[in-house]
């Protein structure tokens, strides 16, 4: 098959890429910018933005699916929630039915639906009325947080977790529930909803094998990082009220290419991000892999989170959504 990535260059697409070159299929990742890729056989890079839409027909053109990756976690600037996540995925849709693409698969989020109090997942939901509109053989996969090096939600808390202070700060109560998912299950799962003619017409909801609460997981990745605060080791959680954080975490977002913490997600925290235990079981045949024991790549977080090379670099990793 020869199938189009947008987002193909980033934390999700880094391993789907390799995932559908090994199982022989023809690969041509999208994106705003020239990046550098290994140059091996079967893959290409082409030009096309989600957010005007430019590109995007000509990029598609003789593909046999589309698979859209592109969206945002946090708006910034022009680069809002409605213009990534909910226009973007309706112009990708847009120009699949143009280039007379026959399959579109489209990651989204556990947790998406109408409710515009939580701008994130309403703009996830949005998208996806998009792809269910389109009368294309679609498949949406809703994925819980996702796990592995390179993501933004575990190596941000390993690097919170690292700030020098004799407690470990959770926001809440520290009872918010999540399913984190290795990044390799996902590409797993979207390989299957690309190539497997039956997936079409279905929303899977997937998660890896634990339900585990933010105060479990800050723990976890506190024992895995061994970091300490004046020799001590075990550092006790203290729960803060959201109400309290917001404030900083309303700085850190207009100050920090890479906050800590954002707002959105302070009060994303009231919503559960789970699935069933055996959802990638029972819809895709495959034991997913556990946080648990796979935590190893955030032992060693390299920078101080407010150094100015960090910030440096995060500007050059990402310099948009594509």
């Amino acid at each position: 098959m020869r199938v189009a990535i947008t987002g193909g260059s980033g934390f999700v697409g880094s391993h789907l890429v390799p995932l559908l070159l090994e199982s022989g299929h023809e690969i041509r990742v999208i994106g705003r910018g020239a990046r550098p890729v290994t140059q091996q056989p079967g893959l290409s890079v082409t030009f096309g933005d989600v957010v005007t839409g430019e590109g995007l027909e000509e990029a598609f053109h003789d593909a046999d699916a589309v698979v859209n990756l592109v969206a945002i976690i946090r708006a910034k600037g022009v680069q809002t929630f409605a213009s990534v996540n909910s226009q973007g995925t309706a112009h990708v849709v847009k120009a699949a039915q143009q280039a007379g693409v026959p399959r579109l698969v489209q990651l989204s989020a556990i947790g998406a639906g109408p409710d515009p109090t939580f701008p994130y997942l309403f703009s996830k939901w949005q998208g996806e009325q998009s792809v269910r509109d389109s009368g294309l053989d679609w498949v949406i996969l809703r994925s819980s947080v996702i796990f592995g090096p390179g993501d933004g939600f575990f190596t941000t808390l390993a690097k919170a977790i690292s700030l020098p202070a004799p407690f470990l700060v959770i926001p809440g109560d520290g009872t918010a529930v999540f399913q984190p998912i290795a990044a390799d299950d996902v590409a797993r799962c979207l390989r299957s909803a690309v190539i497997e003619p039956q997936r079409a017409g279905h929303v899977y909801e997937i998660g890896g094998p634990e339900q585990l609460t933010l105060e479990q997981i800050t723990l976890a990745i506190a024992a895995a990082t061994g970091k300490e605060w004046f020799g001590i080791a075990r550092r006790k959680p203290v729960h803060l009220d959201p109400r309290l954080i917001r404030p900083g975490a309303i700085l850190m977002d207009k100050l920090m290419p890479n906050p800590l913490v954002t707002p959105q997600q302070l009060d994303m925290l009231v919503k559960p991000n789970v699935t069933t235990a055996d959802s990638v079981v029972a819809n895709f045949g495959f034991e997913p892999q556990s946080l648990g024991a796979n935590i190893g790549y955030l032992k060693r977080p390299k920078h101080w989170p407010f150094s100015l090379l960090d910030q440096g670099k995060a500007r050059a990793q990402n310099p948009g959504p594509n």
